[in-house]
């Protein structure tokens, strides 16, 4: 019995990378520790790819950095949602660089009557984007080595752009990557109908159906994002300290342009050559995971890792869930 509890401590251990904040420690880091080192970052804008606007982004230089993470976020986030993951990858010798993608987060708002709507006229917008970030934020002057972070709707974006650019990266890790969205209740080609028909309308730029505003009363019980209260909580409170950032759910084009773009980023997969590791989360609601397994056998340097019991914000999760996703994505990216 002694060897068997020995042995599980030593699983339990072995499962969350070391110095990993645990979530009964979670309230007081959120509330001291990691606004503190967000405070640390350099805050900078870069120009958008068709020189429309300024995204906002942050940059967490190592003194001894084995490498630079690039984090890119999903659809209606922000960087300043990732401050426990920042944290984690810089005290594992990472220096880290995210951004707010235009439409959402701290960068300028597209729609003027609702700036709480996630609005893009060009999904390929995003991967352009990511490219003038690496073309003319992180390459210049950086001589060690270059990983990708991407979750969600950064999934979709990362693979556009490696499809679309040449790249510089030495691995990257996809968290719950979208390639198809999950269209239920309405079966895809009638939510396909549905959406193309209300932005002939003209209807683009309003949420798409049985999409809202963000609600700061939306309760932890129910939620399909994480089945962790403590970084539930932790959620919350970014919003509540910046209200700025806040943005609802997507728009009718947003929706149409996404059901359309992934398509093709289906469809390309097989043009890819990096070596990608896919977290797939086993109770997504919000992506359709039968895709990701289609990737993985579409792309010559990919593998998958399931999370049977995770939601859709892996990074997000409970400690068992994401100790395991974060020691599998340093594993990959050679820590």
């Amino acid at each position: 019995m002694r060897r068997l509890i020995i042995s599980f401590l030593l699983l339990l251990v072995a499962a969350r990378p070391l110095g990993a904040l645990t979530e009964n420690r979670l309230p007081d880091s959120t509330s001291r520790k990691i606004p503190a080192f967000l405070k640390t970052g350099q805050r900078f804008q870069f120009l958008s790819a068709d020189g429309k606007t300024h995204l906002e982004g942050i940059r967490f230089a190592h003194p001894d950095s084995k490498g630079t993470v690039v984090v890119v976020n999903g659809s209606t986030e922000s960087w300043l949602k990732y401050g426990e993951l920042f944290l984690d990858l810089h005290r594992h010798g990472y220096s880290v660089v995210s951004y707010d993608h235009r439409g959402q987060g701290l960068s300028p708002r597209l729609t003027h009557s609702n700036p709480q709507v996630a609005h893009i006229d060009d999904f390929r917008l995003y991967a352009d984007d990511l490219n003038a970030l690496v073309r003319d934020v992180i390459v210049p002057g950086n001589h060690g080595k270059l990983y990708l972070l991407a979750h969600s709707m950064g999934g979709a974006v990362a693979l556009d752009y490696l499809e679309r650019f040449p790249s510089p990266f030495t691995a990257v890790a996809l968290s719950a990557p979208l390639l198809r969205i999950n269209t239920a209740p309405y079966p895809e080609p009638v939510a396909r109908l549905l959406i193309t028909a209300l932005n002939k309308a003209g209807m683009g730029d309003h949420y798409a159906p049985g999409k809202h505003d963000h609600d700061p009363e939306e309760s932890f019980e129910g939620n399909l994002l994480t089945s962790s209260r403590a970084r539930w909580d932790a959620m919350q409170l970014v919003w509540q300290n910046h209200p700025q950032a806040i943005t609802g759910g997507p728009s009718i084009r947003w929706v149409m342009q996404a059901m359309e773009r992934t398509v093709r980023i289906r469809h390309n997969l097989h043009k890819i050559q990096d070596r990608i590791l896919i977290l797939q989360a086993g109770k997504d609601r919000f992506v359709m995971c039968p895709d990701q397994l289609m990737a993985v056998k579409s792309i010559s340097g990919a593998e998958v890792i399931g999370l049977p019991e995770a939601r859709h914000e892996i990074l997000m999760e409970r400690d068992p869930i994401r100790g395991k996703a974060l020691a599998a994505i340093l594993k990959f990216f050679g820590n």
